[in-house]
């Protein structure tokens, strides 16, 4: 592999937003990998706009908050919401899903491990992005179950 494959590797995933690249050709193999980091700010103050939008009563904050269900990574290993890049997520937020519904992957070790949900209802919230690193026990999907 030249430096100019490499240098197209790179450009490719500055491009596309990628955290991670992988490429192989006949015996060689090279795997590029970036640290994104997220604008933390930004994503508080998005928080605190959405919060307004909606106020309700710290008694139904409570009630909420005691019937919704946290999936969490049984591993530490990387999050992907899709089968593939280049196919759709498994949810969305809004979704209807059934218990041991495959609605994530994680991978750890060179294994796709899929994440199940644990009961019927709808994803509330999807607290991971694709290729997001994940530590075991972290949450990674909110589960508001049916009835």
């Amino acid at each position: 592999m030249n430096i100019e494959e490499i240098k197209q590797l790179i450009d490719l995933l500055e491009q596309k937003g990628l955290s991670e690249i992988e490429y192989s050709k006949a015996d060689e193999r090279i795997r590029l990998v970036r640290n994104i980091s997220k604008d933390v700010s930004y994503e508080l103050k998005k928080q605190e706009l959405e919060a307004q939008k909606t106020p309700k009563t710290e008694q139904t904050e409570i009630q909420e908050a005691k019937s919704l269900i946290s999936v969490n990574s049984p591993f530490v290993g990387t999050f992907y919401c899709a089968p593939s890049p280049s196919e759709k997520p498994f949810v969305e937020i809004g979704t209807r899903v059934k218990k041991g519904q495959t609605i994530g992957i994680v991978e750890a070790m060179k294994l796709m491990n899929a994440i199940e949900a644990d009961a019927d209802g709808y994803i509330k919230q999807i607290l991971k992005k694709d290729g997001d690193p994940v530590e075991f026990g972290e949450p990674l999907f909110i589960i508001e179950p049916e009835g």
